[in-house]
């Protein structure tokens, strides 16, 4: 059974994995649909 501090610990885990994620295109401003669209690349990735 996971403890409290598991959730939270995910959740820190895939905010530094999208944070590398944009900090690769650092010269690239990203709209909303690109932003949409890495996210959920990332989360579809997640679940394979």
């Amino acid at each position: 059974m996971p403890t409290e501090k598991e959730p939270l610990d995910i959740k820190k885990a895939m905010a530094y994995d999208l944070l590398k994620i944009f900090k690769k295109g650092e010269d690239k401003k990203y709209s909303r649909d690109e932003l949409e669209n890495l996210i959920d690349a990332y989360i579809t990735g997640l679940e394979q």
